[in-house]
């Protein structure tokens, strides 16, 4: 089970990296499209590349949970947990290096990027083989994801001014 586990988290940090830096561009090139808008970034600010974690994240737990979830009660919650553990990663590694530079740099960025979804997928495997958190069920991990989703869609539409909506 843990090699299948592996090769699952393996192939989702890749599958991850991909569609999130092909998100990146979507937004521009559906002209502007607000609906695209909703699960691409339409700014620069850290907020809303979190999107680009978030939503290939949460397409590759929702397919995993056809091969893993159903048979293990623990995969919910693990997949939230390394989830959000990766939202929360970006904007503290952004934030950090920021404040000791002055400026983002691009290639600084991109990095963060590919350890923040390392590190959602590490800590998610982790869970998996070694952990039994059953404290999620199912609905609630729904509930949860929806709570989220649904602070991605009214920040792209009523942002507010905050400086991790703002653009660095």
């Amino acid at each position: 089970m843990n090699k299948k586990i592996n090769s699952y988290i393996i192939s989702g940090i890749i599958f991850t990296i991909l569609l999130g830096t092909l998100l990146h561009f979507v937004y521009e090139w559906s002209g502007e499209n607000p609906i695209v808008g909703l699960f691409s970034p339409i700014s620069e600010s850290v907020w809303e590349h979190l999107k680009l974690l978030f939503y290939p994240m949460s397409l590759w737990i929702f397919f995993g949970y056809f091969k893993f979830g159903k048979k293990n009660k623990n995969y919910v919650c693990a997949s939230l947990i390394g989830l959000i553990s990766g939202l929360f990663i970006i904007p503290v590694l952004f934030y950090a290096y920021t404040a000791i530079t002055g400026q983002s740099y691009l290639a600084t960025d991109i990095i963060i990027f590919i350890i923040s979804i390392c590190a959602a997928f590490a800590i998610m495997g982790y869970i998996l083989k070694n952990y039994n958190l059953r404290f999620l069920t199912l609905k609630a991990g729904i509930f949860l994801w929806e709570l989220i989703f649904a602070l991605f869609v009214i920040f792209s539409i009523f942002t507010p001014d905050l400086p991790i909506f703002k653009e660095f």
